[in-house]
């Protein structure tokens, strides 16, 4: 019993210590160039490495990125060509599509938006991405010590019961949050 909250612990350190440097770049780092579609899903999956992934789970393929154009999440590439605002709108919608359905995500990054306004929501987007993580280590920790702390019997599966419920009522908040009204982006005057 003790062995394994020792493993958590550790598990926990190494996470901590990879979501503090885990970073996606902001819109000035993404590649300013035309992107084939192999492409676009190459620098995504990098992007995203974050979000766990394999050959047969993967974060983004071709046929997804043909989907969310099909479906008007995005925008459409221009002759099979995609942009840094492509590569935006994919990094959001994956990273979002983890805990939203597509329908909810159109409601805050519609495939309209020119790119002046996914600069500022992707950049925005980031930001949050940063801030969250690190209230989200902080959080954590504080429920990490008290479960795991020496001797507590159960802490392991408190630590993962825990971690389930407050994401089950994250994702319930943002459906009820979604639902209220759809949010558009506003252009910058």
């Amino acid at each position: 019993m003790l062995e394994d909250q020792e493993l958590y612990a550790k598990k926990l350190e190494r996470w901590q210590i990879y979501m503090e440097r885990y970073c996606l770049p902001d819109w000035d780092s993404l590649p300013d160039m035309e992107l084939y579609v192999d492409q676009l899903v190459n620098l995504v999956s990098r992007y995203l490495e974050l979000i766990p992934q394999d050959e047969k789970n993967p974060v983004v393929t071709a046929s997804i990125i043909n989907n969310y154009v099909r479906l008007k999440v995005m925008p459409a590439p221009v002759k099979k060509r995609y942009r840094r605002q492509h590569l935006a709108y994919v990094v959001m919608i994956c990273t979002l599509k983890q805990c939203m359905t597509l329908t909810e995500i159109q409601k805050f990054i519609p495939a309209s938006m020119d790119e002046a306004q996914t600069r500022r929501v992707y950049n925005d987007f980031v930001a949050r991405i940063s801030a969250t993580a690190r209230l989200f280590i902080d959080q954590v920790n504080a429920v990490a010590k008290q479960e795991l702390r020496e001797g507590k019997e159960g802490g392991c599966m408190n630590l993962v019961m825990h971690s389930a419920v407050s994401s089950v009522l994250y994702k319930l908040l943002t459906v009820k949050l979604t639902n209220l009204k759809p949010a558009q982006p506003q252009a910058q005057e």
